[in-house]
């Protein structure tokens, strides 16, 4: 006898077998018991998880010669041939196969025709999301009012292609994906069976990657058999699947958080060399870093084995939980986008170097907390606070100078509490040595701290203060000299702010002149004339004449 696979050796036969779909076996169960059988099912559900395996069930329940029970015997004749598929009562139709209007009106002579040797005749239609518009509306009519003792079972993975009007005919029961414990069980329940040999990793891996359907996890576990034989341990699952060992990760991990990108990148190269493939790197990284976040904050993990739970309990020590959430939201956006990009392997290098720097990356309530200690200017975009420094007969070393660059600065606080004094505090001022009278000397050797000083207040203005434009100081005045007619634009239209600086940084009443050397005026030449023309070329004034030509200037 050929091999069968064992998908479709240990195919579920009752709804006893049926995993994880408890609440779609009690309401049909019952309503067999009490007679409540509807005339049209919809189940809806990813695959592999008993859509067409429920519906043969089902339709066992209602055609077993002993019943219609919700355990049929499974002995039977019609028990036989549904479980079979060659019962004349119980038609599978693929809906991919029969999508037109045609093949609905097949199925619609057929049904003038009684059960053979059954109490139904039931149709189960699967994929019934790939028929056509026309189809559904073709068979609207025959499943609201179906001829007596006809049974319609449709199933499909794509539920929202269904034509609503079709789906509100029928009794709809959305099936689950099976949770990987329960995979897990009946993957044991068969390897026992089978007299395989498998540890409790391998068991857990095929279920995981089955991501809920349990026909998957048995495919894996037929393909998994063929490469090893009848003994199955951990690292050849790993093989089959194309999975990296644990320590991979964890390197890769570590490089991130030692800031090391230059390891990170060969890392990453070692991994291309062995032909991993780029989506089932990040799919795999992914679950490593969220087998680290579920570590840090607490949560068991199941089907790992004890030195791969050693190495991410030595790793997640000292990791920061907000560091790995942000790893995650990366990794997860970049799965996106490599789909559709044409240099997926460049992608992942720059992210990972990306990754690689998250010590320079500062989080917003840090951004915040600097924002709360800059001055005041800064925050609310107010003008500078400079002293109003008027003529006065007062002599200048009497004056009360404050320095321009001393800023009231609200103490942090809770917006609950009452609100404290504001104080003041200076932000790195070192005044200049005090002079009675400026010099130009002195001026140069203080400009620059002048300068600096005068950039925590006006961006763009320190830029056009340059030294060599001092041409001269006497007494209280600096004459500044400009060959650009922008740079004194800039300088003069802010005199009497910089004003109030210099006197506040120098502590003495300081003015400042600004005087354009050179104005600069664009050089038009003279348009020329007709007359000019004639003298020098008369042809060419003729010309110019006879055709009412335009003369332009150069």
């Amino acid at each position: 006898m050929s091999y069968i696979v064992l998908a479709r050796k240990y195919r579920p036969q009752s709804f006893k077998e049926i995993y994880s779909q408890e609440h779609i076996t009690q309401i049909l169960a019952n309503a067999i018991k009490t007679n409540r059988i509807a005339h049209a099912y919809l189940f809806t559900g990813p695959r592999g998880v008993g859509k067409t395996s429920m519906a043969r069930i089902l339709a066992k329940s209602l055609n077993c010669l002993n019943g219609p029970s919700d355990s049929p015997c499974g002995e039977c004749h019609n028990c036989r041939e549904i479980t079979s598929s060659t019962s004349t009562d119980v038609i599978e139709i693929d809906g991919a196969s029969n999508t037109g209007v045609d093949d609905v009106r097949d199925l619609q002579k057929e049904l003038m025709y009684a059960p053979s040797q059954s109490l139904y005749k039931i149709y189960i239609i699967d994929e019934v999301h790939m028929l056509s518009k026309n189809a559904f509306n073709a068979l609207l009519k025959t499943l609201e009012e179906p001829p007596e003792n006809v049974i319609f079972i449709f199933a499909t993975t794509e539920p929202h292609k269904v034509i609503p009007t079709i789906i509100s005919r029928c009794q709809r029961f959305d099936f689950r994906r099976i949770p990987a414990d329960d995979i897990t069980g009946r993957l044991r329940e068969i390897a026992l069976l089978e007299n395989i040999v498998i540890d409790e990793e391998s068991l857990y891996l095929i279920a995981r990657k089955s991501d809920g359907g349990m026909r998957d996890a048995l495919s894996l576990l037929d393909q998994i058999l063929s490469f090893s034989g009848g003994e199955i341990k951990i690292g050849q699952v790993l093989e089959v699947f194309g999975e990296l060992p644990l320590t991979i990760y964890a390197n890769i991990t570590k490089a991130i958080f030692e800031h090391d990108p230059i390891n990170l990148i060969r890392l990453y190269h070692d991994v291309i060399n062995q032909g991993v493939d780029l989506t089932e790197f990040i799919n795999s990284y992914l679950e490593f870093l969220r087998q680290l976040v579920m570590l840090k904050i607490g949560i068991a993990i199941k089907g790992i084995v004890r030195e791969d739970m050693d190495i991410l309990s030595d790793l997640v020590e000292p990791l920061n939980v907000n560091n790995l959430m942000y790893m995650l939201s990366i990794m997860i956006q970049l799965k996106q986008d490599i789909r559709t990009s044409s240099h997926p392997s460049l992608m992942i290098e720059v992210v990972l170097i990306k990754l690689s720097r998250m010590d320079e990356m500062e989080s917003l309530s840090e951004i915040l907390a600097k924002l709360d200690k800059l001055p005041s200017g800064f925050n609310s975009g107010a003008q500078p606070q400079t002293a109003d420094f008027k003529q006065s007969a007062v002599p200048a070393t009497q004056k009360e100078v404050t320095p321009f660059f001393k800023r009231e600065v609200s103490s942090a606080s809770n917006s609950k509490e009452t609100a404290k004094p504001i104080e003041t505090e200076e932000i790195n001022y070192v005044p200049p040595k005090q002079v009675k009278e400026l010099t130009k000397d002195f001026v140069f050797a203080n400009w620059d701290g002048f300068i600096e000083r005068l950039s925590l207040q006006k961006k763009m203005l320190p830029v056009f203060l340059k030294k060599e434009n001092i041409s001269s100081v006497k007494s209280d005045i600096i004459f500044m000299d400009f060959n650009q007619s922008h740079s004194y634009k800039m300088v003069s239209d802010s005199q009497s702010e910089l004003n109030d600086f210099l006197t506040s940084y120098f502590g003495l009443p300081v003015k400042i002149i600004t005087r354009l050397t050179e104005s600069i005026k664009p050089s038009i030449k003279p348009s020329l004339t007709l007359k000019d023309i004639e003298k020098t070329n008369p042809n060419l004034a003729k010309l110019i004449e006879m055709t009412d030509s335009l003369i332009l200037p150069e």
